[in-house]
């Protein structure tokens, strides 16, 4: 889907996240939620998204001019710690409001009932994040888990399942590169390559406010998640706000999926529209200071290592800032 900066501002945003859950049965060390001290400096609540405020959510994003792109089930936390998961599936897909419905899971807690819930809700893609090849490993880097075995049994189930029903859901398996060895790496391929539909070893990335703690575990990071393209460390502008949106549990709505303190919430979608959200001053004033070059006066985007590694369909627009600037100050008008 190629998207052009002239067509800014977008009418429905291309990726919307709804975090259906932030809460974690891991402490991992390059991830925000497996810090509860860190979370609790910022006085970053924590729950599970009530069904009734979901079909909300879902109900507003159909009052788009189109179906979103993506939606993504998850943002900080492990989606199938929420019981209602399955039917929040079933619910996105009867109301076709988006081409493709998403999550990412640790894996842990799909056996056999959750795996053949949402391949009969009809989720059309998940991500498995593996986080080790060993239990040794895995409770190294979780703090709180060390069955690897039973992750591999869970994606195993799932994909054979998905291939007997013939569903078309897509099972996708990634590891991020704690320093792993190539022996390390060549045994996760072998291990999920057979049972997923792709495997991937991304890069770790130092998520937003990285002042405030280094998520890379002190590794040199050099390209962004997916490991080829280059950081670019000069970027001016975030193509993000320009076309995601990311819901927290409690129906805050932030800019950024890695907003993981929510220091960039421009709304609460329990009592907005999210159609009057996107579209809203917040949301535009939010834009403008990344315009200026002025990101640095938001918070959680002054030290963001995100803005560097990313590698979206948009490109670079910093040489569009002057345009887009008067397209949305004239808008405020």
């Amino acid at each position: 889907m190629q998207i052009y900066v002239k067509d800014f501002p977008l009418a429905t945003p291309v990726e919307v996240m709804i975090d259906v859950s932030n809460l974690c049965n891991f402490r991992c060390l390059f991830c925000p939620t497996g810090d509860p001290e860190l979370l609790e400096s910022v006085g970053r609540p924590k729950g599970n998204m009530e069904f009734d405020l979901f079909c909300k959510i879902i109900d507003d994003i159909g009052k788009f001019n189109k179906r979103v792109k993506y939606l993504h089930l998850y943002k900080d936390g492990e989606p199938f710690l929420n019981k209602d998961l399955g039917r929040m599936i079933a619910y996105v897909k009867s109301k076709d409001i988006a081409v493709s419905v998403e999550t990412t899971s640790n894996g842990v807690l799909i056996d056999e009932t959750r795996a053949i819930e949402i391949i009969e809700a009809g989720l059309d893609r998940i991500r498995i994040s593996v986080a080790q090849v060993n239990d040794t490993g895995y409770k190294n880097i979780t703090q709180t888990y060390s069955d690897y075995k039973t992750i591999r049994k869970n994606v195993k189930f799932l994909y054979y399942e998905k291939v007997r029903r013939k569903s078309p859901l897509e099972i996708n398996c990634k590891i991020l590169d704690c320093g792993f060895s190539d022996t390390e790496i060549n045994k996760f391929l072998d291990d999920f390559g057979f049972i997923s539909d792709g495997v991937s070893c991304d890069t770790l990335m130092g998520w937003s406010l990285t002042d405030v703690k280094d998520f890379t575990l002190g590794l040199p990071i050099e390209t962004g998640t997916d490991g080829f393209i280059p950081l670019n460390r000069n970027r001016k502008v975030c193509p993000t706000p320009f076309y995601t949106l990311a819901i927290n549990f409690n129906g805050l709505v932030s800019v950024c999926c890695v907003d993981w303190s929510w220091g960039t919430i421009v709304g609460d979608v329990s009592r907005e529209s999210l159609f009057d959200i996107w579209n809203g001053r917040k949301m535009k004033e939010f834009r403008i200071l990344h315009l200026r070059g002025e990101r640095v006066k938001i918070k959680p985007c002054a030290n963001c290592h995100y803005i560097m590694g990313l590698n979206n369909q948009l490109g670079e627009i910093d040489g569009y800032s002057e345009y887009l600037l008067d397209k949305i100050v004239s808008s405020l008008c």
